[in-house]
């Protein structure tokens, strides 16, 4: 049967016996297998001739990054691949057809895929003034788990920051933990935040950069300079 794993960590298979998880055996552990969580994402009301703009955008980000999980894609009316196709139709029959893209991602367990494809659609909603929504069912904060933009802002007026200021991401490296905090964030409350850049801290450094992108990059350089050094 399936029992809840903790949270944001999906569900797993346990066997057909019923019971905690602590009453599981080593060897039917071994054969559990975590499911991940799937976020899917929506793009509403985008002009029909900026369609092939934002997937190229897209496409840009995608190849701009490793992504621990797979690799996020979007189906949009400029798909020629049968699955994304009927992935479309089957959105619009049920979503309407003011569905411009549509898509899916499987996380692999980083947080940091799902915060970097949820600010790149908060970017695409801001710069077209379109309506972006974003479902992540199995969010352990229930705050999170739907999220609905209009014109790059949340339906209270507050921007995507000023929900996750006060919340970190933890992305890990080959054990090492990097540390991400959103603009707002005060890494120490006897310093002034810096509303407009992110922060990141790893091997007792801390430094800032302009987007997460930049400072996912820095963060990773910095490791890797580490590890030569050790």
């Amino acid at each position: 049967m399936y029992q809840d794993a903790p949270a944001g960590r999906g569900r797993f298979i346990t066997g057909l016996k019923a019971g905690p998880p602590a009453a599981i055996s080593v060897a039917s552990a071994r054969y559990a297998v975590v499911v991940p969580r799937v976020v899917h994402h929506r793009v509403h009301g985008l002009p029909d001739d900026r369609v092939d703009r934002v997937q190229r955008q897209f496409d840009n980000l995608v190849a701009s990054r490793s992504w621990q999980g797979e690799r996020p894609w979007i189906a949009t009316s400029r798909s020629r691949g049968l699955f994304e196709s009927e992935y479309l139709r089957h959105v619009r029959e049920a979503e309407g057809q003011g569905v411009a893209a549509a898509g899916f991602l499987r996380a692999g367990g980083d947080e940091t895929d799902l915060l970097v494809l949820l600010l790149f659609l908060r970017d695409v909603s801001c710069e077209y003034g379109v309506r972006v929504v974003w479902r992540d069912e199995d969010h352990p904060l229930s705050k999170l788990r739907y999220l609905e933009l209009r014109r790059g802002r949340l339906p209270s007026g507050n921007t995507l920051e000023e929900m996750l200021s006060r919340r970190a991401v933890i992305k890990k490296v080959h054990g090492h933990p990097i540390m991400f905090y959103p603009p707002a964030h005060r890494l120490n409350h006897h310093l002034p935040a810096r509303p407009d850049q992110w922060g990141y801290s790893l091997c007792g450094m801390r430094a800032y950069a302009p987007t997460l992108l930049e400072a996912e990059r820095e963060a990773l350089k910095i490791l890797r300079a580490m590890s030569r050094l050790s």
